[in-house]
């Protein structure tokens, strides 16, 4: 199963998304593969230099061009899980990506500018493909926060998940995964893990 995770902006926390859900399809499964199609490579560096037993069952593998990520995907066995962290702003390679795409995960967050945005990227994935938000840093309590969710179920996009701004998120490779981001993410992860089997 290939899980791409999404994005045409940077900073809506793509890559936090990406190392979370390996981590988690890594608890499930003998193995899963974090494949870092972005060429700044921060998901590879953040699972090189952590300390962190949660990723010991994940594999990293960089892919930051069409060819290496062809060639990583076509790697993934059926019975396997792999996570695409993709590059924000690079919309070749997210395409390439996105046909491979098992489910897709979008992470967006709360603002004006967002919208657009998600919107570009829905319209890329293929058809029958299931996607789903997953609003990033989210102020839950907030009216903003309660007329994106409005918004986006009344254009009939699920939201699979939010990760509320005060849950701790380690912030890279010093630190190790927060327990209530795992939580946080585990929704998510389930969601999408559904959604691509019924699909």
């Amino acid at each position: 199963m290939i899980v791409v995770v999404a994005a045409l902006k940077g900073g809506v926390g793509k890559t936090t998304t990406s190392v979370y859900l390996a981590a988690l399809a890594a608890q499930g499964r003998r193995a899963a593969t974090l494949v870092d199609a972005d060429a700044q490579a921060s998901a590879a560096e953040w699972l090189d230099g952590a300390d962190d037993d949660t990723f010991e069952r994940v594999t990293v593998v960089e892919a930051p061009t069409e060819r290496l990520l062809a060639k990583a995907l076509g790697g993934i066995g059926r019975d396997d899980v792999a996570i695409v962290d993709t590059p924000p702003g690079h919309e070749r390679l997210l395409a390439k990506a996105l046909e491979s795409a098992d489910a897709v995960v979008v992470p967006t967050r709360v603002g004006g500018v967002e919208t657009p945005r998600v919107e570009a990227v829905l319209e890329m994935v293929p058809r029958k493909v299931p996607v789903g938000l997953v609003i990033c840093s989210a102020r839950t309590y907030t009216r903003d926060y309660q007329d994106m969710i409005a918004g986006w179920t009344e254009a009939d996009v699920s939201v699979w998940g939010s990760v509320p701004e005060r849950v701790a998120i380690a912030a890279g490779p010093e630190a190790w995964l927060s327990v209530d981001g795992l939580d946080a993410y585990r929704g998510v992860w389930r969601r999408a893990l559904r959604a691509a089997r019924e699909s």
